[in-house]
């Protein structure tokens, strides 16, 4: 059997320097200036090791599920891929391991010049954490009339050694496609019932993401007017606020804006969203008052049904 190849002692001694700053920022996890300045330190530290000529390896990682992917990976809009600058990949990496996250295993994706943490990432952060049991079921996976989205169904179980079990039932509007599969519908929505279930337990707000997602279009070579290029790129704003948005608060942040657009895709997408959105929105809801103050943004008639459902619910309490 082959041997591996010997690492460098300069790199040994920069994988040291890194492992030791990233173990300083997990193991400080309060909310004051002690970690606040754990993570500087680590920033500045880990930014001066990491030197053009340490970056040439891992920049041989990226475009590989080996490593990590990006969203530049392949062809797009006619022209060959245009990797991302050494900085971008350097910064992005930063993000990736103080989080806990490696470089390897495809734990995160570099996409539009930012780091996402992936299924393989979420399931790695979830390993990690002591003590925790958890399984997810997809009993229904159900696909629009046109096959582009999803609605999936997650069924989460989880406990603490010493805690009682929750369960808790989310629903995921994933992207699809005319040649799209349960499996690789269920995959996506893995992702993010990892994501929502870390960061509900950990107290983040981490975004998922993978490059397999982002789509490729092959066009013409035609110049766009600077209208068109301002409308395009307002467009593509818009698209990514909403795909981002987690809560229904933040959805409700560009409704004017997907009102006024002729785009039928953004106003498609928003209504998915939507969909996923104000039942979490509608669930998460208390006290009457805040239920009042939700019910002028509700339109839709299932969503106004769950809405006089959770009104009965608390007046029985009340």
């Amino acid at each position: 059997m082959a041997e591996l190849s010997t690492i460098p002692q300069h790199q040994l001694a920069v994988a040291e320097t890194i492992n030791t700053q990233v173990m300083a920022v997990l193991a400080s996890k309060s909310q004051d200036f002690n970690n606040a300045f754990a993570m500087a330190n680590a920033i500045t530290t880990i930014r001066g090791a990491l030197t053009p000529e340490i970056m040439q390896p891992i920049l041989s990682l990226a475009g590989s599920k080996l490593g990590f992917r990006t969203d530049r990976d392949k062809p797009s809009k006619g022209q060959m891929p245009q990797p991302y600058p050494l900085e971008t990949v350097k910064d992005c990496l930063i993000d990736a391991v103080l989080l806990g996250l490696n470089p390897t295993g495809n734990q995160f994706n570099i996409i539009a010049s930012n780091m996402y943490v992936t299924k393989e990432g979420f399931t790695y952060l979830l390993k990690k954490v002591k003590g925790l049991k958890y399984s997810i079921v997809y009993p229904t996976v159900t696909f629009s009339n046109d096959k582009q989205t999803a609605l999936v169904v997650c069924n989460i179980t989880y406990q603490f050694i010493e805690e009682k079990e929750v369960k808790q039932i989310l629903e995921f509007t994933v992207k699809a496609g005319t040649y799209a599969t349960s499996d690789s519908c269920i995959g996506k929505a893995e992702r993010k019932a990892k994501c929502w279930l870390y960061n509900h337990i950990e107290g983040t707000d981490l975004t998922d993401g993978d490059a397999e997602d982002v789509t490729y279009t092959e066009v013409s070579s035609t110049r766009l007017s600077k209208d068109d290029q301002a409308k395009e790129k307002g467009l593509n704003r818009l698209k990514a606020h909403i795909e981002k948005a987690d809560k229904f608060s933040m959805l409700m942040q560009v409704k004017q804006d997907v009102a006024n657009s002729d785009d039928t895709e953004i106003q498609e997408l928003y209504v998915s969203k939507e969909n996923e959105l104000v039942p979490i929105a509608i669930a998460g809801i208390k006290n009457l008052k805040d239920l009042e103050m939700l019910s002028p943004h509700i339109e839709q008639m299932d969503h106004i049904v769950l809405l006089d459902d959770k009104k009965r619910e608390l007046s029985g309490q009340a």
